[in-house]
């Protein structure tokens, strides 16, 4: 493969634009990969009968072991002074790695929960290498005072995407298990998104590489601490970690809910993840706006306060429609809590670093959401239906996962916004309103 190389200072307006057309085809086909693919994976696991605590580690331990990579793929740009080649390979290994996910498992059903949990660690280990390099590089090709209205942008275009494979991907399996073929329906779109990530890759190849100085990583513990120590990045990493902690609780059981135990067919639950899709496209614009205008901080501190709501209203009801509408506000809260988590990272990070510090984010993040899914699952399996605590009884014990959840999102909200600082400066802010991004300059 042949890449062209760039320095961000070099590249003309037009080209540019073209550079950041290519990423947004890259995130186009990756949410095609994702709605086709990674959305079913938790009924997947569920069809090839794992009980609700395996369910949960399969959802949340191979991308904790998986993510271990990004470190090795930060040491490795920052010793070759490149990036794209990386992203390119670990992109298609992931294609690749779909072959085994879907074979595998239907080939040996008495050891499908063992085969997938080392297919999809391999899955999110390729995945993972090249998270944190395209991140990087997305961020040199992107000033800082347009990120807000251009990822906005890019992410409305990746959910519009999402939604088309969501609901494609569900109308095949709905008539795949209509005809007695479930297992050939989840070959079919998994063999999709197999093709998706393949046209992403190829996306990927046609952006030019940016060199970053080579030769300066350096993973000593305490050298590393001493440089992180007292940061807005060491601040803003451990409030997402605790943030992904606490909706890891519940988050890996919300399908198990819906399908074994509300009995959703499988075109209900694709609704269900489809309203949050489109709720992300009817307001990212809106939270990058907010973002370009009043810094990441502020949407932050108010997604911040939405997320606990969600979980806690799962408790009042098994109706369809009304779980529509929460995740509805789920789509909401988490378009605006993404969106400037990662314009954050982009802000809080220096250039040079900014791979490496990527990949410790992602760690703590997906460590985190393991830790959460563990005790989750070990709550959801200890507690029994119609247990009673201070007065409450719930009749399914998932609920008490979820209600848990809830406060546990709401006290880690109160506890680390307050420490979170904007770190773009006022005068960054201001190129974004003048860059006309963001709408007028509230007056009066």
């Amino acid at each position: 493969m042949t890449t062209q190389t760039a320095s961000p200072a070099d590249t003309p307006a037009t080209d540019a634009d073209a550079q950041r057309a290519c990423v947004t085809a890259e995130g186009v086909f990756s949410s095609l990969m994702r709605g086709s693919g990674e959305a079913y994976l938790p009924a997947y696991v569920l069809f090839l009968k794992a009980t609700a605590g395996e369910a949960g580690l399969l959802a949340t331990l191979p991308s904790l072991l998986g993510s271990l990579a990004q470190l090795l793929a930060a040491w490795w740009a920052e010793r070759a002074g490149q990036r794209l080649r990386l992203v390119a390979s670990g992109l298609a290994g992931q294609a690749l790695l779909w072959l085994p996910i879907i074979i595998l498992p239907l080939l040996i059903p008495s050891h499908a929960v063992a085969i997938l949990m080392v297919s999809l660690t391999l899955y999110y280990g390729a995945n993972h290498f090249a998270n944190p390099l395209w991140h990087s590089l997305m961020g040199d090709l992107v000033p800082e005072g347009e990120r807000g209205h251009y990822f906005s942008r890019r992410s409305r275009l990746m959910n519009g995407a999402n939604f088309l494979a969501l609901v494609g991907a569900g109308l095949i399996l709905r008539v795949a298990k209509n005809s007695g073929h479930t297992a050939w329906g989840f070959a079919g779109i998994f063999a999709l998104a197999m093709v998706a990530r393949i046209m992403s890759v190829h996306a990927v190849t046609k952006v030019r590489e940016h060199p970053i100085e080579s030769g300066r990583l350096s993973f000593r513990p305490r050298a590393l601490w001493r440089e992180l120590r007292g940061t807005q990045f060491l601040r803003f990493a451990t409030f997402t970690a605790v943030m992904s902690f606490s909706a890891g609780l519940s988050g890996p059981f919300y399908a198990v809910y819906m399908l074994r135990d509300l009995h959703f067919s499988y075109l209900q639950f694709m609704a269900t993840q489809a309203v949050v899709v489109l709720t992300q496209i009817g307001t990212l614009t809106t939270w990058g706006r907010l973002g370009d205008r009043f810094g990441n901080r502020l949407v932050l501190a108010i997604t911040g306060g939405l997320v606990p709501i969600a979980p806690i209203l799962w408790l009042t009801t098994q109706n369809f429609g009304a779980i529509l509408l929460i995740q509805l506000l789920n789509g909401v809260s988490w378009a605006g809590f993404n969106l400037s988590a990662g314009n954050f990272v982009y802000d809080a990070v220096p250039r040079e670093r900014r791979s490496l510090y990527n990949a410790l984010h992602n760690i703590l993040t997906a460590l985190a959401l393991v830790l959460g899914a563990a005790i989750g699952g070990l709550l959801a399996s200890g507690i029994s239906p119609g247990v009673t605590v201070l007065g409450v009884t719930f009749a399914n014990g998932l609920l008490w996962v979820f209600l848990i959840s809830g406060l546990a999102r709401l006290n880690t909200a109160v506890a680390f916004i307050p420490l979170l600082r904007e770190v773009r400066t006022a005068e960054s802010l201001g190129r974004a309103r003048a860059a006309g991004f963001v709408g007028p300059k509230a007056t009066g």
